[in-house]
């Protein structure tokens, strides 16, 4: 019963906060960890400096901002078996987005590229933490995952 009051609750405000204009303060993570979203909603396009696009979808537990909290972050779906917290703590949802747009619009081919998938690399500040993290992006042009490389 609480779960489900929380997330008439947060349809409500996501749906007021975007009739008003206002739709860049809810923070998507928020909105998947809550509410069952189809796992092919795009959540942000994102483009670089060559109008080539991304798209990160909403996705499940093997690609997209689902499987980025759900394996990546500890902020968010906290019964989860992650892969370790590969963000600082308190990064959100919105900050994570904006650190896939960075590496996607700055960031470097990775010479150890996962098959058919294309890899990006990058070292940015984060939540207050400079680190390099690495895209994975499918021939679809849809984000896989976003994590922060392990220091050595």
């Amino acid at each position: 019963m609480r779960k489900s009051l929380k997330s008439i609750l947060l349809i409500l405000i996501t749906s007021v906060s975007s009739y008003f204009g206002y739709a860049d303060i809810v923070d998507p993570a928020v909105v998947i960890s809550h509410i069952d979203i189809h796992k092919d909603n795009v959540i942000s396009e994102i483009e670089n400096k060559h109008s080539e696009k991304i798209y990160l979808k909403a996705g499940n537990e093997k690609f997209g901002l689902n499987h980025i909290l759900k394996k990546h972050s500890r902020n968010y779906f906290q019964d989860t078996e992650q892969k370790g917290n590969l963000f600082p703590a308190g990064t959100t949802g919105k900050q994570i987005i904006k650190g896939i747009e960075n590496v996607y619009q700055n960031g470097h081919n990775n010479p150890k590229a996962y098959g058919n998938k294309k890899v990006l690399q990058h070292t940015i500040n984060l939540n207050g933490k400079n680190n390099t993290y690495r895209l994975i992006i499918n021939e679809d042009n849809e984000v896989i995952t976003f994590f922060r490389l392990k220091k050595s």
